[in-house]
């Protein structure tokens, strides 16, 4: 019996497929420490601006102002005072009224702005207020300008917002304005649902400008503190001196806490 051998032809690859073949190994080699790159920077997108806020924020904790009494000392002059506006109503007619009339603070979520303004349709109706309800905020060093902010207002995602009551710009008292924040790299100015996210960065001196009803008011950045969110002791007034209060979520991105930025007039 006769045997017929062929020789095999060898399979050869042309240049064209080694290139694609040596493309594919390292676009395998690269995915790896691609996916360890992106899944980094996304954790450091969460966290790293909270820890900078932190950083930022203990640098205002350290400024604490020392008080003239002891706890103590405050709990027995509350309880005192408590006992004497009691009796005082018990005979004054106009306190027992302003009394009953005043608004009720209630356990409300303070994440949402209508929770933030108690009772808006008994807004104090002075003739300044009826003629002017909006005006503009101004921060140069945050690169926020000419932002509206409306007088008991509702929408935050259309405007700031001034707490209803408060003093307007320019008056003695405080004028208090609430504003949205986000993640910082999610910050845009303009953009009314994120505009307050950098307020915690201000510094001490730093100015803030409000255009009110034509005439333009300074203020300087006095302090900055936090509240928890049913600590509404920030929307007190006091008529000794012009302030301005701003307000926002902290850290940001999140609704933990509210910081507050309190400003003085220095130019009207």
């Amino acid at each position: 019996m006769q045997y017929c051998y062929y020789k095999a032809h060898l399979k050869t690859e042309s240049r064209f497929q080694k290139k694609q073949k040596e493309l594919l190994q390292k676009f395998l080699r690269v995915i790896p420490n691609a996916l360890i790159i992106v899944g980094a920077t996304a954790v450091m997108t969460v966290f790293y601006p909270m820890i900078s806020y932190q950083l930022n924020a203990s640098r205002w904790n350290n400024k604490k102002i020392v008080a003239p009494l002891t706890k103590n000392e405050l709990a027995i002059d509350k309880n005192l005072a408590y006992q004497n506006q009691n009796k005082a109503e018990a005979t004054d007619p106009v306190m027992a009224y302003q009394q009953e009339n005043a608004p009720q603070i209630v356990d409300f979520d303070y994440t949402k702005a209508s929770n933030w303004f108690s009772n808006p349709e008994k807004e104090n109706k002075t003739e300044k207020k009826e003629l002017v309800s909006t005006y503009t905020l101004s921060i140069p060093k945050l690169d926020i300008e000419n932002m509206k902010v409306l007088i008991n207002g509702e929408n935050l995602d259309e405007s700031l917002i001034q707490y209803a009551g408060t003093a307007l710009p320019g008056e003695y008292g405080n004028p208090v304005i609430f504003g949205h924040s986000v993640l910082p790299v999610f910050y845009n100015p303009k953009n009314y649902m994120s505009v307050f996210s950098k307020i915690p960065t201000l510094k001490e001196g730093d100015e803030i400008f409000v255009s009110f009803d034509g005439i333009e008011y300074k203020y300087e950045v006095e302090s900055y503190h936090e509240v928890e969110p049913d600590e509404i002791e920030v929307l007190e007034q006091r008529y000794d001196r012009k302030t301005l209060t701003l307000i926002t979520c902290v850290p940001p991105g999140t609704y933990l806490r509210r910081g507050v930025v309190l400003a003085k007039l220095v130019q009207d």
